[in-house]
């Protein structure tokens, strides 16, 4: 059975960029929602599979990537974020982020467009893919 974790920080700790109610809504009600869904989903799942009767196993496996992916995502968010965080990256980032988007400012107006198209609770962010030694944004 899967647990929330706890905030690293108080509600307020983002303020003035993130509101403490919207960290509230999005700990209190979204997170929670996608743990206590994704536990009922597994549940589901174990009688299906006690009882094999597999006649909903694709809605039971859609819904347990929707919500996990909501764990992740939303885990990645509250243990990423926090107050007193540099207002850029470091140096080898940086040069990563001026190489694939051809300056911070150019990243940081698509990672802004990006962000204001995502639709209801979904997230925008970044990552640098060490595969393929590219940073990339990803709306999700």
């Amino acid at each position: 059975m899967l647990k929330m974790i706890e905030l690293p920080y108080p509600l307020n700790a983002l303020e003035p960029y993130y509101s403490s109610q919207t960290l509230e809504l999005h700990y209190k009600i979204l997170y929670k929602g996608y743990v206590d869904n994704t536990n009922k989903t597994q549940e589901e799942l174990k009688k299906a599979r006690e009882q094999n009767d597999f006649s909903n196993i694709k809605c039971l496996e859609k819904n347990l990537s929707f919500f996990g992916s909501g764990i992740i995502l939303h885990e990645l968010f509250f243990e990423n974020m926090g107050p007193a965080v540099p207002t850029e990256p470091d140096t080898k980032l940086m040069e990563q982020i001026i190489k694939d988007f051809g300056s911070y400012d150019a990243f940081k107006n698509q990672f802004t467009e990006a962000s204001k198209a995502v639709e209801a609770s979904r997230l925008v962010y970044f990552s640098m893919d060490s595969k393929v030694e590219q940073v990339r944004d990803f709306a999700m």
